[in-house]
């Protein structure tokens, strides 16, 4: 597989120079999204080279390379590529044994929000990074969105249908990064958290108002955006095909393969994964039910998203199990990054080895009697001194097609979650129903179950477990537990003489203070 995987623009063959020296500004120095101190700063300014702006959309390439940006800017460790998925965000899920993580490669901001330091000076300059990283995102987003709904649908490769790819995805991308600074920094609608607000929802460029909104209406917006961009990609999507050779192998060269590639990207069915999450999150179980129900549909007819098979895990070394990933974004610096935090080596004891890991009394408590038949135990750890150590972002042989495109990928929505959702959405009214979408999760991980005696209650904690299980290290257990209302547990000590913690689910403990800077937000 090629570097550049997905996202990567193959288009700018001609001026190329120049072009990345305009990407590069575009990113870096702000010209669509200018580096600020605090919302206020960047809510106000506008672009300082509005000449180089103009110049960068006047192609169908300059519009591919601001999405494609977008996408990257995703994937840095600020965001996805760390913080949001195996890195802070898990630790407030309580996913790591804290014995074993290194102090490194962002592990004391690991270290420190588990204990809920939110103070802490060097955790504060990893989630102040954060919260900027994701503004620029909506920034950037924003920018695009107010550019290319208006642009000459004769500036791209294939007219309307490019011009609408793009302006779909970037509104489902403003969508899904603002809801995850929704989930971080505001209460879970569970908890009723009223007419109280918490951050602004930002859909303007540049927008001058930057005051904070309820709960309430920030779900709203983001829903409104999902619906927007479904109805915008669904016509060019449904058209395609989503297999996963479709979705992985390089057929298309150039222009074609920015527009037909697009089966990882978040696209009209990831988009619909994505507004089933929502819904979830904002306890509308019907419509969570509704849109998890079109991609299971698709699923039953099409076979697109079907789980890994235990051969593809041995002999290929997918053990990211990418074939039922719907959204992923793509980094090839996240095994370096997972190196980094944890590292070891064999002349070391093994209590100096340093690595994140579960500990091996949590890995008893949520396995229970099914670990000996679970992939996800069996292939994607490993056993160590301080427990089980994740391999999902340990690099893998790219000899294998497994290490060669899995290697790269940070999942952000996987089918086995659509099966949670509607099994959770649907358990008040057919609780058979909602038994076979767990059941089909823990065939296709190995496990043999009968739930024919399982009520709505265990039904709800079978899912908490074993959503512990598939979702570890992509930054979902946490919102679990804040969507449920329920705490989290923190495990450390030897075996002889574990501790378990809990983490009580109050506003203080699950919801991130908003930056110093940000104090002036009305």
């Amino acid at each position: 597989m090629e570097n550049e995987f997905l996202f990567e623009s193959t288009i700018l063959r001609k001026g190329k120079k120049k072009m990345k020296k305009i990407y590069n500004t575009l990113l870096s120095l702000g010209i669509v999204a200018m580096i600020f101190s605090s919302c206020s700063d960047w809510l106000d300014v506008r672009p300082s080279d509005e000449i180089k702006e103009e110049f960068l959309f006047e192609t169908g390439n300059g519009y591919r390379t601001a999405l494609n940006g977008i996408y990257r800017k995703l994937s840095t460790q600020d965001l996805y590529g760390q913080n949001l998925s195996w890195g802070i965000v898990d630790a407030l899920g309580g996913m790591y044994n804290m014995d074993g993580v290194s102090s490194v490669g962002g592990g004391y901001a690991i270290q420190k929000i588990s204990t809920r330091a939110f103070k802490d000076i060097e955790l504060v300059s990893t989630t102040n990074a954060m919260w900027e990283a994701a503004w620029n995102i909506v920034a950037n987003c924003n920018n695009l969105i107010q550019q290319v709904e208006s642009a000459d649908t004769t500036l791209f490769y294939e007219g309307e249908e490019e011009r609408n790819m793009i302006w779909g995805e970037a509104i489902a991308l403003r969508a899904y990064i603002q809801f995850d600074l929704l989930r971080l920094y505001a209460p879970a609608p569970s908890t009723n958290p009223g007419e109280r607000t918490f951050i602004p929802y930002v859909d303007e460029y540049p927008a001058y108002v930057n005051n904070k909104q309820t709960v309430a209406y920030c779900l709203d917006h983001v829903v409104n955006d999902l619906k927007k961009a479904q109805d915008i990609l669904k016509p060019i999507d449904e058209a395609k095909s989503f297999r996963v050779y479709d979705r992985l192998e390089y057929i298309a060269s150039g222009e074609d393969r920015f527009l037909r590639e697009r089966g990882y990207r978040l696209n009209y069915y990831a988009i619909t994964a994505l507004l089933a999450r929502v819904y979830l999150y904002a306890g509308n179980l019907d419509m969570a039910y509704d849109e998890a129900m079109k991609i299971i549909k698709v699923q039953n007819a099409k076979r697109w998203f079907n789980f890994t098979s235990e051969y593809n895990i041995t002999d290929k070394r997918n053990i990211k199990f990418y074939d039922d990933i719907i959204f992923t974004l793509y980094t090839t610096e996240v095994t370096d990054w997972d190196l980094e935090i944890s590292y070891s080596s064999e002349d070391q004891p093994d209590y100096s080895q340093h690595y994140l890991c579960w500990h091996a009394d949590k890995v008893k408590d949520v396995f229970g009697n099914e670990g000996s038949d679970d992939y996800r135990l069996l292939y994607q750890f490993e056993e160590k001194y301080w427990g089980y150590r994740t391999l999902k972002y340990h690099k893998q042989e790219e000899k294998s097609t497994g290490g060669r495109w899995g290697n790269p990928m940070l999942p952000m929505i996987r089918m086995s979650e659509v099966y949670y959702i509607a099994a959770e959405a649907i358990c008040n009214k057919d609780l058979g129903e909602a038994r076979e979408y767990i059941k089909k999760v823990k065939n296709g991980r190995g496990v043999s179950v009968d739930l024919s005696n399982l009520d709505k209650n265990g039904l709800v904690d079978m899912i908490v477990n074993d959503a512990q299980r598939e979702l570890f290290g992509e930054g979902q257990v946490f919102f679990m537990f804040k969507r449920l209302n329920r705490q989290v547990v923190n495990y450390s000590g030897s075996s002889t003489s574990v501790k378990r913690e809990p983490v009580l689910p109050t506003e203080e403990n699950f919801v991130l203070p908003l930056p110093d800077s940000e104090s002036n937000i009305k």
